[in-house]
C-alpha cells in the first residue's frame, strides 16, 4: 500500500472511535441550557434515582448549561404533591398521574418515557400463593393506590380471577421501605415492589417473584414494550425555560448512554440503595432492557390503547377517570 493511502488509512481508523463516541451522547452546541435550575422531585430509593445519580456524578447538567436541583420525595404521591404546590418543576410520574393533573388543570405534560413496564410483584418463598386469586383475604401492598402498576394489578386480579382486591382483600400502601420492612416482619402476604428492590429482597432466597409487572400486562391484552414512567414538566416553567427542558433531556439521554456501557455506576448506585453486590447485576441487565429515552411516533397511540384497556377492565371509578385528556406527551423537546 502506497504510503500516502497508507497515512489516510489509519487517520481514518482513528477517527472513526471518536466519531461513534461524539454520535452516542447530544451535541452541547445545539442543547444548551439558559444557566438556570431544574427543580426535580427525586426518590432515592426508586428507579429515577439511577439516572438523576449519573446526571449528578458526571455533572451532566453543567455540561449542557443548567443547574439539577434535588427535591427528595418518598413515592409518586409525594411528587404529585410537590409539583402541584410548585415546589418542583419536573418530577417522574406514570400516565394515569399525568392524566389525571391534566384533567383536573394542572399545568403539566409528559415529555420523555423513562421505563417500560418492570416492577414486580413478591411473596415470601415458602408462601401458598400462587396467583392473584389467591391473593383474596390476605395483606397485599402497593406504593400507591392510585397510579398504573395498581390498577393494573387490580385490573388483572378482576379479569383473570373475578377479585376486587380493594374489597376482598387488607391493602397497605406506603413507601417502598415501609413495604419491605413489613415484608421482611411478616407483616404482608404480598407486595408490589420496585424493580430494583425486588433482586435485592430475592436473591437470598426469602422472597420470590410472584409476577412481573409486564407478565400481568400481556394478560390482560397490553403491550409490555409500552412505556408506563414518563418525566412530565410543569407547562410554565417549560415556556418560561424550553433551552433547559431541551437541556435536561439532552443530559438525561447522556446518562442512559453511560448507564447502558458503565457497570461500575450500577455498584455505586446499588450500594447507596443498600443492596446486596449478588442483586446488582441482574438489575442491571433487567433495568438496561427496559430504561428509555424517547418517544417513537407510535408511542401516543399504544399508551392510549393501554388506558381503553384498563377502563375497560378496571372502570373509570378505579382509575379516576373516563377518558385521557386531548393532550398529555410531548414531543417538541427532543
Amino acid at each position: 500500500m502506497k504510503p500516502f493511502l497508507t497515512t489516510i488509512l489509519t487517520v481514518a481508523l482513528a477517527v472513526l472511535p471518536m466519531a461513534a463516541a461524539q454520535a452516542a451522547e447530544p451535541d452541547t452546541r445545539i442543547f444548551k441550557g439558559d444557566g438556570g435550575a431544574i427543580r426535580m422531585s427525586n426518590n432515592q430509593a426508586g428507579t429515577n434515582a439511577f439516572a438523576f445519580y449519573t446526571i449528578q456524578k458526571f455533572k451532566l447538567d453543567e455540561k449542557y448549561g443548567f443547574k439539577l436541583q434535588e427535591v427528595p420525595t418518598a413515592n409518586s404521591l409525594a411528587a404529585i404533591t410537590a409539583l402541584r404546590a410548585g415546589a418542583v418543576d419536573m418530577m417522574v410520574a406514570d400516565i394515569i398521574a399525568v392524566s389525571n393533573m391534566r384533567n383536573a388543570g394542572v399545568k403539566v405534560i409528559a415529555i420523555v418515557p423513562m421505563f417500560r413496564w418492570g416492577d414486580h410483584m413478591i411473596v415470601p418463598a415458602d408462601s401458598p400463593i400462587k396467583n392473584l386469586g389467591d391473593l383474596k383475604g390476605k395483606k397485599v401492598g402497593t406504593d400507591s393506590r392510585t397510579n398504573s402498576t395498581w390498577f393494573v394489578i387490580m385490573a388483572a386480579a378482576l379479569k383473570l380471577y373475578n377479585l376486587n382486591l380493594e374489597k376482598e382483600a387488607t391493602v397497605q400502601a406506603g413507601g417502598v421501605s415501609l413495604l419491605r420492612g413489613l415484608m421482611e416482619q411478616g407483616q404482608l402476604d404480598a407486595t408490589f415492589i420496585y424493580n430494583n428492590i425486588a433482586p435485592a429482597m430475592t436473591v437470598n432466597g426469602k422472597f420470590r417473584v410472584l409476577y412481573q409487572m409486564r407478565d400481568l400486562i400481556s394478560a390482560i391484552g397490553l403491550d409490555g414494550d409500552v412505556p408506563f414512567l414518563f418525566h412530565a414538566v410543569n407547562e410554565d416553567y417549560a415556556a418560561a425555560h424550553p433551552a433547559n427542558v431541551r437541556a435536561y433531556l439532552a443530559a438525561y439521554r447522556e446518562a442512559v448512554n453511560i448507564l447502558n456501557t458503565d457497570d461500575d455506576i450500577w455498584v455505586e448506585v446499588g450500594h447507596r440503595q443498600k443492596m446486596d453486590d449478588a442483586a446488582i447485576p441482574p438489575l442491571r441487565e433487567e433495568m438496561r432492557r427496559d430504561l428509555m429515552s424517547k418517544f417513537e411516533p407510535t408511542t401516543e397511540a399504544a399508551v392510549r390503547n393501554i388506558f381503553d384497556v384498563l377502563l375497560a377492565t378496571a372502570g373509570p371509578g378505579v382509575l379516576g377517570m373516563d377518558k385521557m385528556p386531548a393532550t398529555f406527551m410531548t414531543m417538541e423537546y427532543q
